[in-house]
C-alpha cells in the first residue's frame, strides 16, 4: 500500500494547467472547464494526474496512456491493470490518493463547524452516542474522524450510496485503533486514521491491516 498527497499551496499557473490538461481524457478536460470555482477544477485535475503519474510510472506506462473506467456504483478503476486498486479524495487544499493490491478507500475532510445535526441524521446511534459523550470542544474533531472513517469504508466497499451510512459503525479508540461493526455479509476490512494537517482528518480503509506509515508527497513539478 502507498498513499500519495499533493498540497495546493498556490493555484496552478496557466502553463501548468495546460500541461496537465494535455494528459487527462477529453471528458475530464470538459468536466474541469465546467467548474465555477477555479480551485475545484484544479483539485479534480491534480487528482486525475496524480493517479496517472504514480500508477503509470510504477507499471511502465505513459501517464497519458492510462485509461479509466467505472464500476457499477461509480468507483473508478483501470481495466488494463486489474490487480491495481486506487482511490482519490480531495478537500480544501489537499488531494490524496491510496494505491493497493486489493480494494481500498481513502477520505480527507477539512474541518468546519456545525456538524451535530448531520451526525444525528446520518450516523449510527452508537457513533452519535460516542460523539455526544465527548467534551463539547472535542465533538467537531471527533465528528470528522467519524466522517472520514465512514467515507473511506464506503469507498473501499465500492457500493456507493447503496450502503447507508447508518448500516455500520466505526469507533476511534483512545489508543488510535479503529473498531468496525460491519454490515451483514461484508468482507473483513481495516481502517487507520492519519494526521496530515491540523485542520483536516484523513482515514484509509483497506482489505489488509498492513498500512503504510505516512504520505509520499508530490509537487506540481513532479506531476508534469
Amino acid at each position: 500500500m502507498k498513499i500519495y498527497g499533493v498540497y495546493m499551496d498556490r493555484p496552478l499557473s496557466a502553463e501548468e494547467t495546460e500541461q496537465m490538461m494535455s494528459v487527462v481524457s477529453a471528458e475530464k478536460r470538459e468536466k474541469c472547464r465546467r467548474f465555477y470555482h477555479e480551485e475545484d477544477a484544479h483539485r479534480t485535475l491534480i487528482g486525475d494526474v496524480l493517479v496517472r503519474t504514480v500508477i503509470g510510472h510504477a507499471n511502465g506506462l505513459d501517464p497519458a496512456a492510462v485509461t479509466f473506467s467505472v464500476q457499477e456504483y461509480g468507483k473508478p478503476y483501470i481495466p488494463s491493470l486489474p490487480a491495481v486498486h486506487f482511490n482519490i479524495s480531495h478537500s480544501g487544499r489537499w488531494i490524496v490518493c491510496a494505491v493497493d493490491s486489493a480494494p481500498i478507500g481513502i477520505d480527507i475532510e477539512k474541518l468546519k463547524p456545525g456538524t451535530i445535526d448531520i451526525a444525528k441524521r446520518f450516523f449510527s446511534q452508537t457513533e452519535y452516542n460516542d460523539m455526544q459523550a465527548k467534551h463539547p470542544d472535542e465533538q467537531t474533531d471527533y465528528f470528522y474522524h467519524l466522517w472520514s472513517m465512514k467515507e473511506s469504508f464506503i469507498k473501499q466497499a465500492g457500493k456507493g450510496l447503496s450502503l447507508p451510512l447508518d448500516s455500520f459503525s466505526v469507533r476511534l479508540q483512545e489508543d488510535g485503533q479503529v473498531s468496525i461493526e460491519l454490515p451483514d455479509g461484508h468482507e473483513p476490512c481495516f481502517i487507520r486514521t492519519y494526521e496530515v494537517d491540523a485542520g483536516y482528518k484523513m482515514a484509509v480503509c483497506a482489505a489488509q491491516p498492513d498500512f503504510c506509515e505516512g504520505i509520499e508527497m508530490k509537487t506540481y513539478k513532479e506531476l508534469l
